[in-house]
């Protein structure tokens, strides 16, 4: 690998501008790609199939036709501020001009009016209605939706509140952050500035990056047309194709501008890099996009489709690093050399770790491996209580609909009145039924059971159960399972729940489940990988371990700050809430290939002085001198994932702050503190392997 990278970048150096057009090219063939087979985003929800509550829907679909949702849905809420119930005739003519202005609207199948819901509170001063569209949830129009938007002043200007809310429905457009990105990249740019003492050198990585990320983003959209690709996995793309793209121009930048440090030609010196940081480059690329199709072995649909797509930004990065960035380099010429600094920022420069930090960490070894583990440990005791769950509208900002929406109903109709369960009953006998609700009333948390409602053949009841408590509290949770314990009452006929809430529920499980299988998975990989890489059992033993306390810090931290609700203001958090039900396996996933990276740039380059002095003291040193300023780049990465936290759903800033925490405890903690330090901690016993397992574990030299 080395030798065709080594090639490769003398090839580049003689064709940099050819390489340059060629990539422009390869760009603009993906946008017209991207724009010819148009853009389909899948707005459904996740499910897991085969599980209960998707086995029961199915059922429920075949036996009750009439619930099958052919069109896409909105719910107008109604609530009266002008002190006279919705009931009164003033407010019902107010509300009936609403519900004619949405009926005149072409698209528009049906209005079902409050009345035939029987959605009236108890003090009449809260009511809901339903708009039925003729196209599905994801084909109704941002413009279809304006006009609802338009209808519904009628009432408001009336002193009759209305908000909007759909489950299939886009009302409040999708914030991914991108305007709070813009920061991040700022802060990426300084920080890149100060580590080559250089603007026009800070500017490559960047370019590089959002080069490489449009062509990712590109593939995605062409794989609309052939995957149910979510929204949100754009963020999620937009995330890992930054920072790995900026991260991956970074290790070629400054390996080559060390190589011309050694009075090196910029051919040789360009070579010389390619071959080293290149392949170190192309296997912690393979190594993310491992992690991240690993995700496909658990069996949920839009995780799969999230680690395949966000593998196109990896692939993207690894290629444009590979490419763009040497040819800019040789373009750029004695610009980027590192000859002729800027003063200033030659001087902020200084602050960078060096030869001073490797010996302040091989100094105080015991003492900071000691403090990095119990600060982690510490951390992470909040995961023992991790609560899973789909965020819901209560959760999002009170400025959207959606959020007023919900708080209505919540205030007029309880906290579960937004979390129904659906039970089916097999069975035509109605003093069994009578028997069954009567048995649910009593199980606690439940607010309503309504009448059962025979299917087209008798042969099945339907009831649905409003709970006390919110669709992600874990009381809820444990009401489907006492419902479904019930079926072991040999007197009742068979119970099946399903449900919106149900389903959530049951993927939220799933996951928990399938998360300690995919860790083991996870961190099995990593330790026969590093014994691989750097010939050594105490090494790899140390880089998982330390892997598992990140990971764990950064989980008890989301615990902390989301569902716990501490600090939510300061994160512009506007409620606590359950933490997203994949986002413990998407940590997992994403974080495995970042703490793989770091680990493989910095103990490579540890191992290669190693390798020449046999003093594991003066390695580490070295090493860090080396591969420090490019560890520190994991502030790049924390400035990219931050801008996430900014955006205003609650998918997208989940996501950010999780990932920018895990940075933080994994870069900066473990891999720039505990793992140099307990290198040299056990000295040369860091570097044994046994000699039978060095005779068949294949030699690959990663440098």
């Amino acid at each position: 690998m080395g030798q065709l990278l080594s090639k490769l970048g003398r090839w580049i150096y003689r064709h940099a501008k050819l390489t340059i057009v060629t990539f422009f090219i390869t760009i603009a063939v993906s946008v017209c790609a991207a724009l010819s087979f148009g853009i389909h985003f899948d707005s459904a929800g996740m499910s897991i199939q085969g599980s209960q509550s998707e086995r029961a829907n199915k059922l429920m679909e075949k036996e009750f036709p009439s619930t099958r949702q052919s069109g896409g849905q909105v719910q107008i809420v109604l609530h009266s501020n002008n002190g006279k119930a919705l009931t009164t005739d003033k407010n019902q003519q107010v509300m009936a001009e609403l519900f004619q202005d949405v009926q005149k609207n072409s698209r528009v199948k049906m209005v079902i009016l409050p009345a035939m819901l029987n959605s009236y509170s108890k003090d009449g001063m809260t009511a809901t209605a339903r708009v039925i569209y003729k196209q599905k949830g994801e084909n109704v129009s941002e413009k279809t939706v304006d006009a609802l938007e338009k209808s519904i002043k009628i009432t408001r200007h009336k002193s009759i509140q209305t908000e909007l809310t759909s489950n299939d429905v886009t009302i409040s457009g999708m914030d991914n952050g991108e305007q709070a990105e813009v920061v991040g990249l700022a802060i990426a740019f300084v920080i890149l500035a100060i580590t080559f003492a250089s603007l026009l050198v800070a500017g490559i990585p960047i370019l590089s990056a959002l080069l490489g990320l449009v062509i990712g983003m590109m593939l995605v959209l062409i794989s609309t047309n052939l995957l149910s690709v979510a929204t949100f996995s754009m963020s999620l793309v937009g995330m890992m194709g930054l920072a790995v793209g900026i991260d991956y121009a970074l290790f070629i930048i400054s390996r080559y501008r060390q190589e011309l440090q050694q009075n090196k030609s910029k051919k040789d010196a360009l070579s010389s890099a390619m071959s080293t940081a290149g392949t170190s480059v192309i296997f912690a690329g393979v190594t993310v996009i491992v992690a991240l199709l690993g995700m496909t072995v658990l069996g949920i649909d839009m995780l799969s489709v999230m680690g395949i797509t966000a593998s196109f930004a990896i692939l993207t990065a690894i290629l444009t690093s590979l490419t763009f960035v040497p040819a800019m380099l040789v373009v750029l010429g004695d610009r980027v050399t590192g000859k002729k600094p800027n003063r200033l920022l030659q001087f902020a420069s200084k602050i960078r770790i060096k030869g001073g930090w490797g010996k302040l960490v091989t100094k105080y070894k015991l003492l900071l491996t000691m403090l990095v583990v119990v600060v982690l440990g510490v951390i992470a005791t909040p995961f023992a209580h991790i609560n899973l769950g789909l965020p819901n509208d209560s959760v999002k900002s009170e400025k959207l609909t959606e959020r007023r929406a919900y708080d209505l109903m919540t205030e007029a109709y309880g906290e579960g009145s937004q979390a129904t369960l659906v039970v089916l009953l097999k069975t035509d006998d109605m003093i069994k039924v009578t028997d069954s609700i009567n048995e649910i009333k009593e199980l606690g948390n439940v607010a309503t059971v309504s009448q059962a409602m025979p299917s087209k053949d008798n042969d099945y009841q339907m009831i649905t159960v409003i709970p006390k408590t919110d669709a992600n509290a874990v009381k809820t949770k444990k009401l489907v399972h006492k419902i479904r314990d019930l079926n072991q009452n040999k007197g009742l006929p068979k119970l099946y729940v399903t449900g919106s809430t149900a389903i959530n529920i049951d993927m939220s499980d799933a996951l928990m489940k399938a998360l300690p299988k995919f860790a083991i998975i996870i961190v099995l990989f990593a330790f026969i990988l590093l014994t691989v890489v750097f010939r050594s059992l105490l090494i790899p033993l140390v880089a998982v371990l330390g892997f598992v306390l990140s990971l764990g810090a950064t989980l008890g931290a989301i615990v902390f700050i989301v569902q716990d609700g501490h600090f939510i203001n300061l994160f512009g958090i506007p409620a606590k809430g359950a933490i997203l039900n994949f986002l413990p396996v998407l940590v997992i996933g994403i974080m495995f290939g970042l703490a793989m990276d770091y680990e493989v740039f910095l103990v490579s380059r540890i191992r290669e002085h190693y390798l020449k002095t046999e003093n594991t003291r003066q390695a580490v040193i070295l090493g860090m001198r080396d591969s420090g300023p490019a560890v520190v780049a994991a502030l790049i990465m924390m400035a990219v994932f931050s801008g996430f936290i900014f955006a205003s759903d609650a998918i997208v800033k989940s996501m950010g702050l999780v990932l920018a925490s895990g940075i933080l405890f994994d870069a900066i903690l473990v891999r720039l503190i505990l793992v140099p330090a307990t290198i040299d901690l056990f000295g040369k016993a860091s570097w044994y392997l046994p000699k039978w397992l060095d005779k068949i574990l294949p030699n690959v030299k990663i440098d």
